[in-house]
């Protein structure tokens, strides 16, 4: 927490859901011809094990966006994963005919959403490409008052 702040949690955030559309879009591949039920439960457990890690990073990322309205931020990525699903749902599931094909694309989904870390930044915590935005002088200003602290009790 103290070494990546919010740069870690949304490196491993994107991870996660890439990982999450790469699994689901390979699950999606398998039929009887190229591996069968044995390649396709390998996929499915390794597709879930990267859904679990994507719904922990978005919760690890939820408490520092607006730390005053934690409520109410959790409540709205909550009820946004449901919408999230019926969304999937509908688009993929119930008017296309062929369910590898709804796989693969809603493997592409996710995909797509992974890519939106990459525009996610906060002022007061960063972005995947780096930290707050402090001002220059505020650093060097907080050194010289310890300095002085430092140097008036002895």
């Amino acid at each position: 927490n103290k070494r990546w702040q919010m740069t870690g949690r949304l490196w491993a955030h994107f991870f996660s859901l890439l990982g999450q559309a790469i699994f689901l879009f390979l699950f999606g591949c398998i039929d009887k011809n190229t591996g069968g039920w044995p390649l396709a439960l390998a996929m499915l457990i390794v597709f879930s094990i990267f859904v679990n890690m994507a719904e922990g990073t978005s919760y690890g990322i939820v408490p520092y966006m607006i730390p005053e309205e934690l409520a109410v931020v959790s409540a709205v990525v909550g009820a946004g994963g449901t919408l999230g699903a019926v969304i999937a749902t509908w688009s993929f599931y119930k008017n296309i005919a062929s369910t590898l094909t709804s796989l693969k694309l809603h493997a592409a989904y996710v995909a797509f959403w992974a890519l939106t870390c990459f525009l996610m930044r906060w002022d007061h915590l960063g972005s995947m490409f780096g930290g707050p935005k402090v001002p220059v002088d505020e650093p060097s200003a907080v050194q010289s008052e310890k300095n002085i602290e430092d140097g008036a009790s002895m």
